[in-house]
């Protein structure tokens, strides 16, 4: 019964006269009064089992998160829509990425960071190469961008929730009104495009979000629609890069990017054997001044307010054009910052590091500190939390093992739900007792000799006692003990069998946990063969041997699937373009775009091996007769000799590395149509076209939701013509990474190195607009060399060329990439600051014993964990000294 109830009963019983007050004086003093006393008599306080937590950053964040919303968020002052800049950690920088590691928590971000760098430098390469009159009707159109943020979002599934570009005032020339003349430009545009909830929407009958509607909206027009004003509160992106009106900057700010070009205007055949030198200025590169300018800024968290309503962080990137773009005073033109390209993540998406500021977890870091592990432990974060409590796990400490009633780690949801007397009393690490020390120098393995039998010079005589001979005992037992198998298994650890999966039985589980002698020799021929191709030799070498087992490639989907959602994204913004957009389509005094010309996608494949430094290479390639583009205004450039359909179209893009410019890495791009072999006779496009010729059914629907301005002004926001915007694409999955290959060239015109390809395709109609077809594929080479193996015990189905290689001791220790930690019950028996054993130590101490030469790998495993330390009892003493001496 509550107070405010209990009280009105009271006032009625003194109304209703006294004999209903004593029976409620009776139900008060035996229903309520022993509650009241029962805490108190017991000595239990009424505090929750949690209340010991201390208020921590993250409990500050949180009420700043819940205490603003979308009802509030416009009478709130700036400062309580952000969020302190130490709140994202570990954010990637352009300048450090060839030189620092970057964790898996932070892969989120590194994909942002790069997407922004390449939408700005496909922006600035195609306004500069398309900077003419006669150009302005070829320029990307209203749907070129729409579509383009679309496929930032829609491709980048798990990465980006949001993309954007926005113009500066007066920056941009809308070619896509026909009332406006060429050299006019609008106040402002900044078409957005963000993943929307579409749980309610009438065509999802099952109400579970799909994440494949995107809303589109012209942040220019309508409410809040200058977003170069201070009182926008959300323009923090605005300010890092705009207004740009310093012309003593542009040498610091703009850099030349120089790409070699190489067109063709008939099948097997180029224009020109040369590359056409063609430079741009672009995003700023960093240099040796103190004051560095990247290329990619970050936002502080902020409120989005009016908007998608989220707190969001942002990587902004600019783009540069000529401006003013159209004048009959060229001399006055200059490289100028237009527009700013940001992309956008919801801030509890981003992992945070609770654990304290160490090595890999550096200031500033606003959440550090806030795990709760034992002085005994030591913190590690773990990966996909986001911005919740317990992302992080407990490891002991060197020197210190876990209790034999606990396997693994302490997980930090554990200790955050434990209460204080579980907490208190739990989570911590025995320390390990007559701890070994590893010797400086290795003991000898030889026999003992006569002193007459002994060589007679110093060198001969440490020789032959460093290194025994064949004839040796220990040499024998070693090389005994390498061939006995059988042996090696009966050492094996016994444990209790659990299945893991329905049919798994003892013996598959112990043949799966076995070291397999034959997989590490056919992992080292793969090494072999993949160390010892190389552009000097690759030419004489048989074509099999260019390429490596598939299997080799495993783990490369979770490695490379930020470089594969970049090839995934143009395909994405293909099959949106190519299924919905015609050229000859006109709404009023809006046009619709035209068709995709040549400079449009040499721009795209560019941008995408611009951006990221582990991609090597990436192209784009028609099927034959499925590319048509519309031809400039000027229709004698040689290039359209043929007309509009091409038989073949494949720009391919690549870092080219040259030796004339001091080792400056360029690039270099060309249309594969001028290759006397045609692409499409290659397996992977072969594969993939028998593959996706005639069916669709598994193609992923996504939907656009376009909101333009009303009129050139941005008055208010108007559905489009064609609303909502549908096509059906495909997803990561449906596209397929090749087996490892050496890319050789004789011309050495190109990259040669060893790579995996991605390789996704693309869709659009047919020329009558009734059907669907396969138009192409989508490549993105990424270096393997960026890839890690996997030595681990692996399933049987796992097509894992270097599983059951690694060389850990089974029945005391289990495996990481690539250590061998102690397993429960088991504690490491070293004194050399670590508590497992590295896998480099483990293979070269393996090698040796294989060789035959003086090794500790015999010493590499754990030993049962004993207890810490012996306690006596006078009173069990004494009890036994009375037994015993009255049992004599």
């Amino acid at each position: 019964m509550s107070p405010f109830r209990l009280g009105r009963r009271v006032s009625q019983m003194v109304i209703y006269g006294n004999e209903k007050m004593e029976s409620y004086h009776r139900y008060i003093f035996i229903t309520i009064l022993p509650v009241i006393l029962f805490p108190i008599l017991s000595g239990v306080t009424g505090r929750s089992v949690y209340n010991w937590i201390a208020y921590d950053s993250i409990d500050v964040v949180m009420d700043k998160l819940v205490t603003v919303n979308e009802e509030n968020c416009r009478s709130k002052p700036k400062e309580e829509l952000q969020l302190p800049a130490s709140t994202v950690s570990q954010r990637p920088v352009y300048n450090m990425l060839l030189t620092s590691v970057i964790f898996s928590n932070r892969s989120n971000l590194l994909h942002l960071h790069n997407m922004a760098l390449n939408r700005a430098f496909y922006f600035s390469y195609m306004y500069q190469k398309l900077n003419r009159s006669v150009d302005f009707s070829t320029q990307p159109g209203i749907m070129y961008l729409y579509m383009s943020t679309t496929a930032d979002v829609t491709g980048s599934e798990g990465f980006i929730n949001g993309s954007a570009i926005f113009f500066d005032n007066n920056c941009f020339y809308p070619n896509f009104y026909s009332l406006l003349d060429f050299n006019r430009t609008v106040p402002l545009f900044g078409p957005r495009a963000w993943r929307a909830d579409d749980y309610d929407e009438s065509t999802n009958w099952l109400r579970e979000p799909t994440n494949n509607t995107v809303d589109i909206h012209d942040y220019s027009a309508g409410e809040l629609s200058n977003y170069t004003s201070p009182d926008y509160k959300m323009n923090n992106w605005y300010s890092m890069w705009m207004p740009d009106l310093s012309p003593s900057q542009d040498s610091l700010r703009k850099f030349t990017y120089t790409v070699g070009l190489k067109y063709s205007n008939e099948t097997g055949k180029f224009i020109k054997d040369e590359f056409e030198s063609d430079a741009f200025f672009g995003p700023p590169q960093p240099g040796q001044n103190d004051d560095i300018s990247l290329p990619v800024e970050w936002t502080v968290p902020y409120f989005d307010c009016g908007r998608s309503n989220r707190w969001i962080v942002s990587a902004s990137s600019p783009v540069v054009e000529y401006m003013p773009r159209y004048s009959d005073f060229v001399q006055l033109r200059r490289p100028r910052f237009v527009a700013v390209i940001t992309q956008d993540i919801e801030f509890e998406r981003i992992d945070i590091n609770p654990c304290p500021v160490s090595e890999g977890n550096n200031d500033p870091n606003y959440f550090a500190g806030t795990a709760r592990c034992k002085p005994t432990t030591m913190c590690e974060p773990l990966q996909g939390w986001g911005f919740r409590r317990g992302g992080y796990q407990c490891v002991c400490q060197p020197g210190y093992y876990y209790p034999w009633w606990h396997d693994g780690p302490f997980q930090g949801l554990e200790i955050e739900q434990a209460t204080q007397d579980e907490y208190e009393n739990g989570f911590n690490c025995y320390p390990v007792d007559y701890q070994q020390v590893i010797p400086n120098e290795m003991p000898t393995w030889v026999t003992r000799r006569k002193r007459s039998t002994y060589p007679v010079t110093t060198k001969d005589r440490f020789l032959a006692e460093a290194v025994p001979s064949d004839s040796s005992p220990r040499v024998k037992l070693v090389a005994k003990r390498a061939l006995d198998q059988k042996d090696m298994k009966a050492r094996l650890r016994k444990r209790r069998f659990i299945a893991r999966y329905p049919g798994e039985t003892k013996k598959i589980r112990h043949k799966r946990d076995l070291f397999d002698q034959e997989m590490r020799q056919r992992m080292e021929n793969i090494l072999i063969r993949k160390y010892k191709t190389n552009g000097g030799n690759c030419a004489s070498k048989p074509a099999y041997q260019l390429f490596l087992p598939g299997d080799a490639a495993y783990g490369v989907e979770k490695a490379f699937e930020a470089q594969g959602r970049t090839a995934l994204r143009l395909a994405h913004f293909l099959c949106d373009f190519l299924q919905n957009v015609d050229e000859y389509e006109t709404f009023g005094n809006l046009k619709g775009d035209r068709r995709l010309n040549e400079t449009h996608l040499f721009g795209e494949v560019l941008a995408n091996v611009m951006s990221d430094f582990k991609v090597m290479g990436s192209g784009v390639f028609f099927d034959r007769y499925k590319f048509r583009m519309s031809p400039p205004l000027n229709n004698t450039d040689p290039r359209f000799i043929n007309g509009i359909t091409r038989e073949f179209f494949g720009p391919y893009a690549w870092k080219y590395k040259n030796v004339n410019s001091d080792g400056l890495s360029n690039y270099r791009a060309e249309d594969f149509a001028g290759h006397k072999d045609y692409y499409i006779d290659k397996y992977w496009f072969r594969r993939m076209k028998s593959r996706w010729q005639t069916n669709f059914s598994a193609l992923k629907k996504y939907t656009a939701k376009p909101m333009i301005r009303s009129d050139e002004n941005g008055t208010s926001l108007v559905r489009f013509e064609h609303y909502p915007l549908t096509y059906l694409a495909p997803t990561y999955e449906h596209g397929e990474w090749l087996r490892p290959e050496f890319k050789c060239d004789p011309t050495k015109l190109k990259y040669e190195d060893w790579v995996s390809t991605y390789v996704v395709p693309f869709f659009g109609r047919n020329d009558l607009k009734t059907h669907l077809e396969f138009k192409g594929v989508v490549t993105v080479e990424v270096k393997l060399d960026y890839l890690d193996i996997n030595q681990c015990p692996g399933e049987f189905f796992e097509a894992n060329g270097f599983k059951n290689t690694a060389r850990c001791n089974y029945q005391s220790s289990y495996r990481g990439s690539y250590k061998c930690e102690c397993r429960q019950g088991y504690e490491y028996p070293f004194n050399d600051l670590a508590w497992y054993f590295d896998g480099q130590t483990m293979e070269e101490e393996y090698d040796k014993m294989m060789r035959g030469e003086p090794n500790r790998y015999d010493t590499l495993k754990c030993r049962i964990a004993g207890a810490s330390s012996l306690y006596g009892s006078w009173l069990l003493v004494t009890v036994s000294a009375i037994i015993l001496m009255f049992w004599h």
